[in-house]
């Protein structure tokens, strides 16, 4: 699924999703500078632009994401990545 931004954000980009109809779930991949910074400080922030509500979110490692979606539904086909 391709969630597209609000029309006149040009800062926002498309973001590809695996949904089961109650969960969406994306992937996201850091640069060597920024899994640099998170190993030394732990933290991973997540910003929400909207200002107005705060949605329900979960971040963590793909087996710990798998193994809240599963509760809500299907999940996604693990990929083989190149580190693997």
């Amino acid at each position: 699924m391709r969630l597209l931004p609000p029309q006149g954000a040009e800062n926002v980009d498309v973001l590809h999703t695996y949904t089961n109809g109650s969960c969406s779930v994306f992937c996201l991949e850091l640069s060597s500078d920024e899994l640099a910074e998170v190993l030394r400080t732990g933290c991973v922030f997540l910003t929400v632009l909207s200002g107005q509500t705060q949605p329900p979110v979960f971040i963590g490692s793909e087996t710990t994401v798998r193994s809240v979606v599963v509760d809500y539904g299907g999940v996604w086909a693990r990929e083989r990545r190149a580190a693997e």
